[in-house]
């Protein structure tokens, strides 16, 4: 028995080595698309399939590694967006409503979105209307991945704007100032029928810091943003 032990070692040892390298190649089983017609597909795997069967396919991870190029899924790898929204800020000495228009062009990541933004607004104090011009940076984290076939996207959401604002002349205050404007909320987002185009909600608190020759300002408020956005 003592001679055969070492041997059974070595077959235990070849077994859990079989073992562990099916499982290995069970985990990075792939398939290939050979032809697609319509909505039917010619695949190769090594795997045995039975025909006339149903399988599932797991659509999050195969929709990670499309080539967006093809007329498969639709691409959402830029997006240029364009929206309104309504701010209301507030400090101890005033309060401030006012209504503006943005831009946006964007590069998605899938669960990451970033890019710039241009903002412009127009509002009347009594003395005349002021205009406020910005330019700056958003950052969106998706909760669900930003790819087709998803047509609801939500998640949070940062954004950077600095820039000027013209007072009319003989205002008491002066003839231009700086703003710095942060906004940080959530969003959501709705994909029109099996098109790139998404409706886009925005809730969001703001802080904005403006600064004159004589002064300097900070403002508080809630705001409220609804965009559309073209994916491309």
């Amino acid at each position: 028995m003592t001679k055969n032990t070492p041997k059974t070692h070595y077959y235990l040892i070849a077994v859990l080595l079989l073992i562990s390298l099916d499982s290995s190649l069970a985990h990075a089983e792939k398939i290939k698309v050979k032809k697609i017609k319509g909505t039917q597909a010619v695949i190769e795997t090594i795997t045995p399939l039975e025909e006339g069967q149903t399988y599932e396919l797991v659509t999050e991870s195969v929709s990670q590694d499309v080539n967006y190029k093809t007329n498969v899924f639709s691409s959402r790898i830029n997006s240029l967006t364009l929206g309104a929204q309504f701010d209301f800020l507030k400090t101890d000495a005033y309060q401030s409503n006012s209504f503006s228009f943005q831009g946006r062009y964007g590069w998605n990541f899938s669960n990451l979105e970033v890019g710039i933004i241009a903002d412009v607004s127009s509002k009347d104090l009594g003395a005349g209307a002021t205009t406020t011009f910005l330019g700056g940076g958003y950052f969106d984290y998706n909760f669900i991945p930003n790819r087709d076939p998803k047509k609801i996207i939500y998640g949070g959401f940062a954004l950077l704007g600095i820039g000027t604002t013209s007072y009319p002349s003989g205002s008491t205050s002066g003839g231009s100032s700086t703003v710095l404007q942060t906004n940080l909320g959530g969003f959501f987002s709705y994909f029109i029928g099996t098109t790139s185009t998404a409706l886009r909600g925005e809730l969001y608190g703001i802080y904005q810091q403006v600064n004159t020759t004589a002064l300097q300002s900070t403002l508080l408020g809630i705001g409220a943003r609804g965009l559309l956005i073209f994916y491309f």
